[in-house]
C-alpha cells in the first residue's frame, strides 16, 4: 500500500524512543535561571522520559529487524524501506550519534561511512561525497557539489554555493537520523545534489516532551549548555522550545602556537506540530542565532523560519505544501567584507497512484534570494546587491514489474537559474528483491551545479569574472549496488560507481595584466570507487558498524588557457578511508563506545601543505543512575595537534557531559 508522504513530511519511528539524554548544570546563570522558571511553571505537568535505568540498554531498543525496516525518505522524496532502497544510502540513527563523542553537527556526520569529513579549522570542516572537497579558505572551504537539508529547509549559501558548517549548530538530542545519499539527487532535489544529499531530520515535538538539560565542558570544547522544554496544548498540538551555547578554544600553528580561530555561539528555536483529523497535519518551526569567531573579529547571525501542511486525500494521495523563509549574516571584517543574504522558498508536491502498479510524484517549487554584499580592494561582488531566482518542476513515476520483485523509477527535473537558463537532470533506477534479504539495484543519473556569486560575480585579489560568463558544471553518473540482510547478525552494503565529469570550475588566464586569473568551464574529470558499509550485531549487548570507501579520481589535462593544475581547487580527497564504531552496553548500566577511523594522505597545496595519512580514535565512557546519565569522553586521542584539512592543527580533547531528564 502506498504511504504518499515526502521527503518533507518527517516523522520519528518507534525503534528510536526512548533514547533522549537529559542534561543539568549550573555553570550558566542565564540557563539556570530558565531551568528554574519552566521547572516553576510545569509544575507536576512535566512530562516523564521514557527512559530509565533499568531499561537504558540501547542497543535492545533497535532489533536486527528495525534496523533493516528504517523507513528513508530522501532518495524518492517518499518513505521507503532502507533495505529497498535503489541507492548508496546510509543512515545515521539519534542511538549513534548519542553513543558516540560527538559534540557537533559536522562531527556526527564523521559516522557516515560514505562522507568525507575533515576539520579544516575551530569552526570549519571540508565535508563532501565521493570527492570534489574543494579547497581550504580561511572562513570555509570550495566544496559545493553536495545537498545539504536540515528538516526540508535547503542550508545552501547562494554566496560560494556550499554550507557554511560554523552555523549549522542543531541540538544533537533532537535529531532522529540522518540520511546520506553518496550519488547525485538532483532529480528529486536540484542543483547542487551532484555528488550526494544529506538529509537531516529533527524528531516531532511530540517525541521531545518533558525538560532536558545538558552541561559538557572540556578541553577544546570549554563549555556546551542545552535547555529544551516539551509540551502540548490540547489533545493534538506538541511544541518544543530549546536553546544552545557553546564556546571552543582556537587550534594551533605549525609552532605549537594558538591560531585566532577560537569560537561562540548562541542558538534558540521552537517546533510545533499540529494534527487536525485524520487528513491534516502543520508544522511551524524556527531557530535563531549568533555568533562570533576568530577572537570576536568576525560575526554572525541569523533567523529561519518554516511552515509545512500535509493534506492526506486517501492511502495512495496526498499534497504538501512547505514555505520557509531563511536570513543570514557574515561580518569578515578581518578581510573588510560583509555579506546578507535573505531567501524565500516555496515548495508543492502531489503523490498519487496511477493504477495498480504504478506511483507518481509530482511538484514545483520556486526561491527568491537577495544577496546583499559590502567589499573591500581585496575581496568584492559586481554588483554589490544581487536578485537571484530558481524555478523547478519534476516528476517521478515508480512502477511496479514484477509484484514485490522488481521496481523501476523513472523522472526529471527541470530547474531554470539566472545564469544559465534552464537545466535538465533525468535519471532511472532499477531495483531487484530476490528475496526479503537481497536487493540488486542500478541507476544511471545526470546533475548539474549551477554557478554561484562566486564563481559569476567576484573580484578576489588577481582573480575576477565580472562580465565574463560562466557555465553549469554537469556529471553523468553510473551505479551499482547490492544490499543484504544477515539474519540475526545485521546488514552489508555494497556500492560502486563511475562519474563522468563535464565543464567543471577552473582557474584560466585571461592574457592580460589585470585581472590575472578568472573561473571557467575547462576541467573535465572522472571518478570511480567503491563503498561498503555493515551494521552488524555482534552480541545481544554489542553493536558494531563502520564502513570503507575507495576513490580514484582522474582530471584530464586541460588545454589552454585553463592551468593545468586548477583541479587542486576543486579536489582534494583521500583515496581511502575507513570507519568503525563500537557501540556496547555494559554492566551495572555503564557503556563503552569507540569509533575510530582511518583516512588516506592529501595533496599539498600552494596554499597549505601535504596533510599525511593518519588513524584516529575517540572513546567515551557513560554511567547511567536514575535521571542521570555521566560520560566522559576522548577525541583524537592517537594523535596531538594533527592536521586533517588545511593548516591549522588540531588538538587531544576531552570532556565530560552531565545529562538530567524530568
Amino acid at each position: 500500500m502506498l504511504q504518499p508522504l515526502n521527503g518533507l513530511d518527517f516523522r520519528h519511528y518507534s525503534f528510536n524512543k526512548g533514547n533522549r539524554r537529559f542534561l543539568f548544570t549550573n555553570r550558566t546563570a542565564v540557563f539556570r535561571t530558565a531551568c528554574l522558571t519552566i521547572l516553576c511553571i510545569s509544575g507536576t505537568s512535566l512530562a516523564f522520559a521514557q527512559e530509565s535505568a533499568s531499561s537504558a540498554q540501547d542497543l535492545k531498543k533497535l532489533t536486527i529487524e528495525q534496523l533493516m525496516n528504517i523507513e528513508v525518505t530522501s532518495v524518492s522524496r517518499g518513505p521507503e524501506k532502507l533495505s529497498d532502497a535503489a541507492s548508496a544510502i546510509q543512515v545515521v540513527t539519534g542511538t549513534d550519534i548519542r553513543r558516540s563523542a560527538t559534540t557537533l553537527l559536522p562531527e556526527a556526520l564523521r559516522l557516515a561511512p560514505n562522507l568525507q569529513v575533515a576539520q579544516s579549522n575551530s569552526q570549519d570542516w571540508s565535508i563532501s561525497s565521493r570527492g570534489f572537497s574543494g579547497a581550504p579558505l580561511s572562513n570555509s572551504t570550495l566544496a559545493n557539489k553536495l545537498l545539504v537539508m536540515i528538516d526540508g529547509r535547503s542550508v545552501y549559501s547562494p554566496l560560494f554555493g556550499g554550507v557554511f558548517w560554523d552555523v549549522q549548530n542543531v541540538l544533537l538530542e533532537d535529531i532522529d537520523r540522518i540520511e546520506v545519499i553518496s550519488g547525485p539527487g538532483g532529480t528529486m532535489w536540484g542543483a547542487n545534489a551532484v555528488n550526494g544529499v544529506i538529509n537531516i531530520v529533527s524528531k516531532e515535538a511530540k517525541e521531545t516532551q518533558g525538560l532536558y538539560l545538558s552541561e559538557t565542558a572540556g578541553t577544546f570544547l570549554t563549555d556546551k549548555i542545552s535547555a529544551r522544554y516539551g509540551s502540548k496544548i490540547g489533545k493534538s498540538t506538541y511544541y518544543r522550545v530549546y536553546g544552545q551555547h557553546l564556546d571552543r578554544r582556537p587550534t594551533f600553528k605549525s609552532d605549537g602556537s594558538r591560531n585566532t580561530d577560537n569560537w561562540s555561539t548562541t542558538l534558540a528555536g521552537f517546533r510545533v506540530d499540529h494534527e487536525a483529523g485524520q487528513k491534516n497535519k502543520f508544522t511551524l518551526q524556527g531557530d535563531f542565532y549568533g555568533g562570533v569567531q576568530d577572537s570576536s573579529v568576525d560575526k554572525v547571525n541569523g533567523q529561519n523560519v518554516l511552515g509545512r501542511w500535509t493534506h492526506t486525500f486517501s492511502e495512495t494521495s496526498n499534497f504538501i505544501a512547505q514555505a520557509y523563509f531563511d536570513r543570514a549574516y557574515r561580518n569578515l571584517a578581518g578581510a573588510g567584507f560583509r555579506d546578507q543574504f535573505t531567501i524565500y522558498d516555496l515548495d508543492l508536491q502531489q503523490g498519487f497512484a496511477l493504477g495498480n502498479r504504478q506511483n507518481v510524484l509530482a511538484g514545483a517549487g520556486y526561491r527568491h534570494m537577495y544577496d546583499n554584499t559590502i567589499g573591500s580592494a581585496s575581496l568584492s561582488f559586481v554588483p554589490e546587491d544581487r536578485n537571484l531566482e530558481l524555478f523547478n518542476v519534476f516528476i517521478q513515476d515508480r512502477i511496479e514489474l514484477l509484484r514485490n520483485k522488481l521496481d523501476l523509477t523513472v523522472g526529471t527535473k527541470a530547474l531554470h537559474n539566472d545564469y544559465t537558463g534552464w537545466e535538465w537532470q533525468p535519471s532511472a533506477r532499477i531495483a531487484w528483491t530476490p528475496s526479503i534479504n537481497h536487493t540488486l539495484w542500478a541507476a544511471v543519473s545526470r546533475a548539474v551545479r549551477t554557478p554561484s556569486r562566486f564563481d559569476a560575480e567576484e573580484r578576489f585579489l588577481s582573480i575576477s569574472n565580472v562580465n565574463h560568463p560562466i557555465g553549469s558544471e554537469k556529471v553523468a553518473a553510473y551505479e551499482l549496488g547490492y544490499r543484504t540482510r544477515i539474519p540475526r547478525i545485521g546488514e552489508l552494503s555494497i556500492s560502486t560507481f563511475y562519474n563522468n565529469y563535464d565543464q567543471l570550475r577552473s582557474l584560466d588566464t585571461t592574457g592580460t595584466p589585470s585581472p590575472l586569473f578568472r573561473f571557467g568551464n575547462g576541467n573535465s574529470a572522472s571518478s570511480y570507487g567503491v563503498e561498503i558499509a555493515w551494521n552488524l550485531y555482534m552480541l545481544d549487548w554489542w553493536r558494531v558498524r563502520g564502513g570503507f570507501t575507495y576513490l580514484d579520481e582522474d582530471f584530464r589535462d586541460p588545454a589552454p588557457p585553463t592551468y593545468n593544475k586548477s583541479y587542486l581547487l576543486e579536489a582534494v580527497d583521500p583515496k581511502a578511508q575507513a570507519l568503525l564504531q563500537s557501540i556496547a552496553d555494559l554492566p551495572k548500566n555503564f557503556q563503552l563506545d569507540v569509533v575510530g577511523r582511518y583516512v588516506a594522505d592529501l595533496p599539498a597545496l600552494v596554499t597549505s601543505k601535504e596533510v599525511p595519512a593518519y588513524a584516529d580514535v575517540d572513546v567515551r565512557i557513560a554511567w547511567i543512575y536514575k535521571r542521570f546519565t555521566f560520560s566522559i569522553a576522548g577525541r583524537n586521542l592517537a594523535h596531538d595537534k594533527h592536521l586533517e584539512f588545511g593548516s591549522a592543527r588540531l588538538p587531544r580533547s576531552v570532556n565530560e557531559t552531565i545529562t538530567y531528564r524530568f
